[in-house]
């Protein structure tokens, strides 16, 4: 009895054009993520740059709290001490329209005006990354 190992010319060309249709649409799924990838890795850097900042803003925020027995006088002086300098690499990240000691609050219910003094809305933003902070007195 004669055994038959190994294939016929069609089932061997039928593998190589399977195998070469596989790699190329891994190299193509690959190539679009390599490129993408320093994109993203750009936006977690400038995010975490804009982070460090917001924590160096909140531990001035709790010493300014602890010298001051639990309480701030004057949320405008620290909004101008230590909010308005901040900058990553000599870029201010404060954005002056979204920073305020007086500033309105909307949600899907009401609209809440806060009194000028009692609570300071920072918002940092660096390339397209924003962050934004309540602070009160």
């Amino acid at each position: 009895m004669k055994y038959s190992r190994g294939g016929t010319l069609i089932e061997v060309v039928m593998a190589i054009i399977i195998i070469a249709i596989a790699a190329a649409i891994f190299i193509s799924y690959m190539g679009s993520t390599y490129m993408r990838s320093p994109v993203s890795a750009g936006l977690v850097s400038d995010q975490y740059k804009l982070t460090e900042q917001m924590e160096i803003l909140t531990s001035k925020y709790r010493q300014e709290l602890e010298a001051g027995g639990g309480t701030i006088a004057d949320l405008c002086a620290f909004k101008t001490a230590y909010v308005d300098p901040l900058n990553i690499n000599g870029v201010n990240i404060v954005d002056a329209a979204g920073t305020s000691c007086n500033f309105t609050i909307t949600d899907t219910t009401n609209t809440y005006t806060i009194a000028a003094n009692s609570a300071l809305l920072v918002t940092l933003t660096y390339q397209q990354q924003t962050l934004k902070s309540i602070f009160t007195k």
